[in-house]
């Protein structure tokens, strides 16, 4: 028999390699991104724009506005009743690493509510004769005052932050 010549097979790289992706794909994938989360994070057309104002309480507490109806004066006699036998709130905010307001007057038996509107943790502290305890963002304390005097009190975390109760 006659010798056939050897074929020789080419012997190929048989590791996978991935092409990296080039800079004009990432930019297009990138900005698609950016588009898709910027459009989906804004607020719709319908939302309505509302402004709280801190000084004053929430609406929730306060007195119901009589309507044009027959019983109006008796619920707003009751109202103006139970409003008397309910302790008041006095509301102090922490915002902008000051309270709002500083000094805050209040009758013997009221009660001074804080509430941190601040991004970060605060306290209400005059030892010994009251302390919050660290209040996160969003989060409030109160404490009823029995005896008539001037409070100072301050925020431990920032030793500038001050204020003052006063109580008649």
């Amino acid at each position: 028999m006659e010798d056939l010549p050897a074929i020789e097979h080419e012997r190929r790289d048989e590791r996978v390699t991935i092409k990296p992706f080039s800079i004009w794909m990432l930019a297009v994938w990138g900005l698609a991104f950016f588009l898709a989360g910027f459009f989906s994070a804004r607020p719709s057309s319908n939302v309505t724009a509302t402004t709280v104002d801190l000084g004053n309480p929430p609406s929730s507490q306060s007195a119901p506005i009589a309507g044009p109806t027959s019983a109006a004066p008796a619920n707003a006699v009751q109202s103006a009743a139970a409003d008397a036998t309910a302790p008041l709130v006095a509301h102090v905010a922490m915002k902008n690493m000051k309270f709002s307001p500083t000094t805050i007057e209040i009758k013997k038996g009221e009660t001074v509510e804080w509430t941190n509107d601040d991004i970060t943790p605060h306290t209400a502290t005059a030892l010994p004769f009251f302390d919050s305890g660290s209040l996160a963002s969003d989060k409030s304390w109160s404490h009823t005052f029995t005896k008539a005097g001037r409070f100072p009190y301050g925020c431990t975390f920032h030793p500038d932050m001050k204020g003052v109760v006063v109580v008649r």
